[in-house]
């Protein structure tokens, strides 16, 4: 989006949200829509297997389950993959080595052949969901730069602190998918509140607590042990304190998120010093 068409669309008095991103992948289907998928196709590459098993011996019919594997490994991750790869083992032992219908084994040659399918079946899905995993990574490094590029275009363009400020929110907010607040220091140390409106007194305090000594304030630490936010202050040049809240999810919380959120900190303090000058 270009800066002259952002401009038109806040001259038209609708600031428009670049930062959101649509975008839903395999691996956020429901756990049991995975789990269900992969025993479609466990069952799909038995009914092949008959199929080849009926009209012409094959000699290694066991391979035709390491398909379904790999698809689910790619597709869902590592635990669907493995349920397939333990499914397509019990059911090559049960249709297609004697004695048939039946989980026992008459041939030894056949216990070797099951085994060696389960273990395939294991480094095939550890494999390609390794690989998921760092693409999964690199592109959501690639669309956190894209974010964070389009945030310092807006903010390059920012007329208002207000601006900045729910510009700073919406791409806080798209970045982690987490509640996001900024807070700037008002008249008689009023709290102006962009974002979660009702911050609790420990919260509030812990705002305050950052804005005085400039430092990152964390959530769930004595003594703000009950704050959902974490809270950065933005340094600013003037005697407008300004700190940044996120209230992350415990078990979705990023590694590092300082260096984002104190970065993107800087960002806006220098925006609301130069429109506020």
């Amino acid at each position: 989006m270009s800066l002259e068409k952002d401009f038109g669309h806040r001259q038209a008095g609708v600031v428009a949200d670049p930062f959101v991103v649509h975008d839903v992948g395999l691996s956020e289907v429901p756990l049991a829509v995975q789990y269900l998928a992969s025993f479609i196709m466990a069952v799909m590459a038995t009914a092949i297997a008959a199929g080849f098993d009926r009209y012409e011996a094959i000699p290694n019919l066991s391979l035709i389950y390491v398909l379904p594997v790999v698809i689910s490994s790619v597709a869902f991750g590592i635990g669907p993959a493995l349920l397939c790869a333990l499914l397509g083992a019990l059911a090559y032992n049960f249709f297609f080595t004697e004695p048939r219908f039946s989980l026992a084994v008459a041939d030894t040659a056949n216990i070797w052949a099951i085994a060696l399918l389960f273990i395939v079946g294991c480094i095939t899905s550890a494999i390609a969901s390794t690989r998921r995993r760092d693409a999964a990574e690199l592109d959501r490094y690639r669309r956190r730069e894209e974010k964070l590029q389009i945030y310092a275009r807006q903010m390059i363009a920012a007329v208002s602190a207000r601006e900045a400020t729910s510009l700073t929110r919406s791409a806080l907010v798209s970045l982690f998918q987490a509640p996001v607040v900024v807070i700037r220091a008002g008249k008689d140390d009023h709290l102006k509140i962009e974002g979660e409106g009702n911050l609790s007194s420990m919260e509030a305090e812990a705002a305050r607590t950052a804005m005085t000594s400039q430092s990152i304030v964390n959530g769930g630490v004595y003594p703000f042990d009950e704050s959902r936010f974490d809270f950065w202050p933005a340094q600013s040049s003037t005697n407008r304190a300004v700190v940044i809240g996120v209230a992350f999810d415990p078990e979705r919380r990023p590694a590092n998120p300082d260096a984002t959120v104190g970065m993107m900190g800087l960002v806006l303090a220098a925006t609301i010093d130069r429109c506020n000058a």
